[in-house]
């Protein structure tokens, strides 16, 4: 069974981490800076804070020779890397002597080590794109390290949010996801309830929830809060009860109905379609045991926070939020948030507002060069794409500059291809190859890096490779 070979796969791994805290070996902690490695990194880190063990961890943007070099002069008895790695075992494995454990959900390639024990649900026919995150492969090993851990569910939920592998029916988690859901439910950390997937339904004003949603992106609303009060009034919402901001909660179900529709009616005026409507209504994920008036009682907005503290250069302000400061770093996180959703916005109005999604005959293209950070580039590619603005069902590729002077590429594929064959992350692998760069990713979402000058070229070869997937 693929589910029990993959908790087999986990032995190894608690045998070393055990004998190193035991040792009082000197660990090396490295994750992806994204939600799904910085939820990782705070299960890893909290596993090591309650162990005593001697630890320095870091987020990192990209695995690369540079960052292997670096870990390598630190002289560490074992290194964990997690959210990334599975696409880089030759890297590694060249550079790295000591103990090294591997925990990814990305596709993997093909090479062993002796030093390597690498765990990845895709090495047991389980999807690493839709029914576990890193943070849930991290949350496993820490429970089977010691059933205390159970409490570090709703970090191990978070990664999955964060990476949108929401696809079961009324967007809810599926797969080995649904384990770490019920583990959560158990100890009462985790409310789940459908309605209006908003951010901050039981607490946040209306207009605040509409506003601070970026998944699923409303054109006009989303990052406008002014725009989104204009639009309740109109369509009568009273905002106020008595002299209290109603919340989502609060609305009656015909309210609901009403806004329900008013919304679908301005996303068609919009141009999104029926997929992107549908987005609007979902399992709602409650973090139990946190303050109802902060960005972390939604587990989709904690994910997008965790999000914008990777994007926006604050890794170590997301990697103290995911081991528990909820004082200084929270503010500080909160304002990143803020500064994440008005870049994302202001790159959609780039894009739209100068027509900058090309056509090719297989996909769709944005060149942003340094007009988009690259840190976010992918997610405005991603909403593009979801809003079903694009009217026709090819995958999108997008490029930005790097500050090193490379290309970062991010790939969305879509739903329907992907299950006609398409795969983006062997698709970026293979033509990030042909032009001395490297990429991977999963089906529908991937990235890489390639030389600047080596675009035009990079490009026509994902157009060739993905013509060919869905011949």
């Amino acid at each position: 069974m693929p589910e029990q070979d993959f908790f087999k796969s986990l032995l190894p791994a608690v045998s070393i981490i055990k004998k190193h805290f035991e040792r009082d070996s000197f660990i090396r902690l490295v994750t992806h800076n994204d939600a799904d490695g910085l939820s990782s990194g705070g299960i890893l880190a909290t596993l090591a804070f309650r162990k005593k063990a001697r630890f320095k961890i870091s987020s990192e943007k990209k695995l690369d020779e540079k960052l292997v070099a670096r870990l390598k002069e630190e002289h560490p008895d074992l290194v964990i890397f997690s959210d990334f790695g599975s696409g880089y075992l030759d890297i590694i494995s060249e550079s790295l002597a000591m103990d090294v454990i591997i925990l990814d959900h990305h596709l993997p390639m093909e090479h062993k080590a002796e030093n390597i024990i690498h765990i990845n649900p895709m090495l047991h026919e389980i999807d690493g794109a839709r029914d576990i995150a890193a943070s849930g492969v991290c949350y496993f090993l820490a429970k089977a390290i010691d059933p205390e851990n159970i409490d570090l569910a709703c970090l191990g939920l978070l990664g999955a949010l964060g990476d949108q592998q929401d696809k079961g029916e009324k967007k809810s988690l599926i797969g080995l996801n649904k384990i770490i859901e019920a583990d959560a439910e158990e100890k009462h950390l985790l409310g789940k309830q459908l309605g209006l997937i908003f951010y901050g339904y039981e607490t946040r004003p209306i207009a605040k929830a509409i506003a601070y949603t970026t998944i699923p992106y409303i054109p006009g609303l989303s990052s406008s809060e002014g725009n989104c009060v204009a639009f309740l009034k109109e369509i009568g919402i009273e905002l106020l009860d008595g002299d209290r901001l109603r919340a989502l909660a609060d609305l009656s179900d015909e309210e609901k109905t009403k806004l329900f529709s008013a919304l679908s009616n301005h996303m068609v005026s919009s141009g999104c379609d029926s997929n992107a409507i549908h987005q609007l209504i979902g399992t709602i994920y409650t973090f139990k045991l946190e303050e109802p008036s902060t960005s972390l009682r939604s587990g989709r907005e904690y994910g997008s926070l965790l999000n914008a503290c990777g994007r926006m250069g604050k890794q170590g302000v997301g990697l103290s939020i995911a081991v528990g400061d909820r004082m200084e770093a929270m503010s500080e996180a909160q304002e990143t948030l803020d500064e994440y959703r008005r870049a994302i916005s202001q790159a959609l109005d780039w894009v739209q507002m100068n027509d900058k999604v090309e056509e090719l005959e297989n996909i769709y293209v944005i060149r942003a060069e340094d007009k988009i950070n690259d840190t976010v580039i992918g997610v405005v590619s991603g909403i593009l794409l979801s809003q079903g603005i694009l009217k026709k069902m090819k995958p999108i590729i997008a490029t930005a500059y790097t500050e090193d002077d490379q290309l970062k590429i991010s790939a969305r594929g879509v739903e329907e291809l992907v299950e006609q064959g398409l795969h983006m992350g062997r698709i970026m692998q293979s033509a990030a190859e042909q032009v001395e760069g490297g990429g991977g990713g999963h089906d529908i979402a991937a990235g890489a890096y390639i030389p600047v000058n080596k675009e035009s070229a990079f490009l026509e070869e994902v157009n060739r490779l993905v013509a060919e997937a869905l011949a």
